[in-house]
């Protein structure tokens, strides 16, 4: 989750506390089967959860690391990267994809079954995302920043800043 929730393109980085603040508003969809199914930070997942049954959940993007804009070419070939890893993990994974609360700025990525928090953030920093979302089931969907947080940005309730 970079750049692209923003609707933007220009190449100079969001403070990163309105990258969270974005990132938390955004939308989040998953493939399984045919159907999409909607998860948002700060609400339980019920739906998804039902569908996946696992204990812990991530969704990663490899698309526009570092929060600089990749274009189509670069995001595709990052993406595919992210792939080939998370076959090679072993874990069980489903399309996924983030979206702005305008339904545009769409960023392709995966939902990630049962990989502990300290794996996903580590997966999040190789992959060069400022955040990424985690959740454990029967709980609400976490923003995880890949940052300390900033003195001017407000705690938010479900925004864990891993520093």
């Amino acid at each position: 989750m970079i750049r692209a929730m923003t609707g933007e393109t220009a190449p100079d980085a969001l403070p990163i506390g309105q990258l969270a603040r974005l990132y938390a508003a955004a939308h989040y969809f998953v493939v399984v089967g045919r159907q999409e199914w909607l998860f948002q930070v700060g609400q339980c997942a019920e739906d998804v959860e039902r569908q996946l049954g696992a204990a812990h959940y991530q969704f990663v993007t490899a698309w526009n690391p570092h929060s600089n804009p990749a274009g189509e070419h670069g995001n595709l070939e990052a993406g595919d990267a992210l792939e080939a890893r998370l076959q090679a993990s072993g874990r069980i994974i489903h399309r996924a994809l983030g979206c702005n609360a305008q339904g545009g700025a769409v960023e392709h990525g995966w939902l990630v079954l049962d990989m502990p928090p300290e794996q996903a953030d580590a997966l999040a920093r190789e992959f060069g995302q400022a955040g990424t979302l985690f959740w454990h089931a029967g709980e609400p969907v976490r923003l995880r920043m890949q940052h300390a947080q900033p003195h001017d940005c407000a705690d938010d309730a479900f925004t864990d800043w891993i520093a």
